[in-house]
């Protein structure tokens, strides 16, 4: 069973609605699925590199600096220790791992998940895209502003044949670009719009449908 959707020629006119079809656009709602999806992607995304060194790790000899008693001095057994400058450091932060995995099945049904709710919220558009000979921002804006979605946080999913066109993209304001064929569930539900382009369906459905 098809569904239809909004379709914009590539001046941003409304035309005719389209019918899209595949389990990518007609999948009932899974949070399990989200919910795995959405945390194993942003655990691998998480940038840990807070490292600090403890008293074993840090360089110097571990020879005591004088001897126990009868210089005056406070007690010390190492130089490494962290009363020192350049000692070890307590309780500091150390590198973790945070990734996890997640199943293929499970990231694809998330993705089913996340498109076909931006398709029953009526937040799915498609449109038609011309090759562009120069990158144009101007352009890009003006086809957002003719569909009344400029004001807008979208994502945009194209081909990835046109540098041009992505360079077009990249620099509009609330507005990110992706592959069809690269794109994940929480990509899709960061943003409130889903626009395609119609020569980019093919790929979404061909990659994961």
């Amino acid at each position: 069973m098809a569904v239809k959707v909004k379709y914009y020629n590539s001046k941003g006119e409304q035309q005719d609605n389209i019918a899209i079809s595949g389990p990518i656009f007609e999948s009932e709602f899974d949070e399990n699925s989200l919910y795995y999806a959405i945390k194993g992607h942003l655990a691998h995304v998480r940038q840990n590199n807070a490292s600090v060194k403890g008293r074993s790790e840090v360089k110097g000899s571990g020879r005591k600096p004088w001897r126990q008693k009868g210089t005056g001095r406070a007690r010390h057994g190492t130089r490494k220790s962290p009363l020192w400058v350049g000692g070890g450091v307590t309780f500091g932060p150390i590198r973790k791992e945070y990734n996890f995995k997640v199943n293929k099945k499970v990231k694809r049904k998330a993705l089913y998940t996340a498109v076909s709710k931006r398709v029953s919220d009526g937040k799915f558009v498609v449109i038609d895209k011309e090759e562009f000979a120069r990158p144009s921002s101007k352009l890009v804006a003006s086809i957002l502003k003719a569909i009344g979605i400029q004001r807008e946080d979208i994502l945009l999913l194209y081909n990835g044949n046109d540098e041009n066109f992505y360079k077009s993209c990249r620099n509009i304001p609330n507005l990110d670009v992706f592959e069809a064929n690269r794109i994940n569930a929480y990509e899709v539900l960061k943003k409130d719009w889903l626009i395609v382009t119609k020569d980019a369906i093919g790929t979404l459905t061909g990659a994961f449908g």
